[in-house]
């Protein structure tokens, strides 16, 4: 996630920076959609394909009204960075996700010949997310318990106020 906030990731548009008296150099286009440049403002969440696993999970994250754009979503972020409450834990886990697997997705076809569907995508985000809830535990709330029945989460996961601290 950091080389993702600081702009770090090896996508075309930082490695172009390196060559930049080289006027050979021919960027790539993107490599989930073919139709966007190979760079952070794209790949996150702009590009067709990451747009849809996007639209597929940020539901589940309460994030419904956060836009496509790697700027909005940020924001949102920095806005709950100290939240401990469920519905922003999952939030921070959904996207952390959501940008792993839509950078794992653009290597895997850039450099192998394999490539999966963006619902087979949206699908392993939120198991991903899932399983990491399952080793977490959260204080009782009504908040709490729709979230959980959303994840489809087991009650034991659930402290009572006096347990937690």
């Amino acid at each position: 996630m950091w080389l993702l906030v600081l702009k770090k990731l090896k996508t075309q548009d930082v490695m172009s920076r390196w060559c930049a008296g080289n006027a050979n150099l021919n960027l790539l286009c993107c490599s989930l959609c073919s139709r966007g440049p190979d760079s952070h403002e794209h790949l996150f969440f702009e590009c067709d394909v990451a747009k849809q696993v996007w639209f597929g999970v940020r539901g589940k994250a309460g994030m419904e009204t956060i836009h496509n754009t790697w700027t909005d979503i940020f924001e949102y972020l920095v806005g709950i960075t100290k939240s401990n409450m469920a519905e922003h834990i999952i939030a921070k886990l959904v996207v952390a996700a959501t940008a792993y697997f839509i950078w794992e997705e653009r290597n895997r076809r850039l450099f192998t010949d394999r490539r999966r569907h963006k619902d087979q995508l949206v699908e392993i985000v939120l198991s991903t997310v899932r399983m990491k809830l399952h080793t977490m535990r959260f204080r009782n709330s009504i908040h709490t318990t729709r979230v959980m029945q959303e994840w489809s989460l087991p009650r034991g996961l659930l402290v009572a106020d006096d347990d937690s601290g």
